[in-house]
């Protein structure tokens, strides 16, 4: 399986729609420019899933709201992953939800993508 067949099989099972399909390879070209790094299926699979569905569950109004203490400081930990984070989802935020849960997941994606790499 590849990057694109995940991206296809979500919108196929009807987990994402047309317009989430259709906007995550821009997205994901985006974070590869960020973090410097060839997203793949091998180190970005699970990443991709998650972030599509957080871009699905913004667009209907249903950002989540909680998570762990843990992740929200290791994702305030690094301030300028977590900024991109936001950036990477503030176009999907047509109801102003408060993005701050969501881009803590994305930001602790972004930074496993990243620690996978120096090892």
């Amino acid at each position: 399986m590849s990057l694109n067949d995940r991206i296809e099989l979500l919108f196929e099972s009807e987990q994402v729609d047309r317009d989430t399909f259709e906007q995550t390879p821009n997205v994901l070209k985006k974070v590869e420019e960020f973090l410097e790094l060839k997203l793949e299926e091998e180190n970005a699979g699970s990443f991709t899933s998650h972030l599509m569905k957080a871009i699905q569950r913004i667009k209907t109004n249903e950002a989540v709201q909680t998570c762990s203490t843990a992740l929200v400081q290791q994702a305030l930990a690094k301030p300028e992953v977590y900024e991109f984070s936001l950036e990477l989802l503030a176009p999907f935020n047509i109801h102003n939800s408060n993005l701050d849960v969501e881009a803590a997941f994305i930001a602790s994606y972004l930074l496993s993508l990243t620690d996978e790499e120096e090892v």
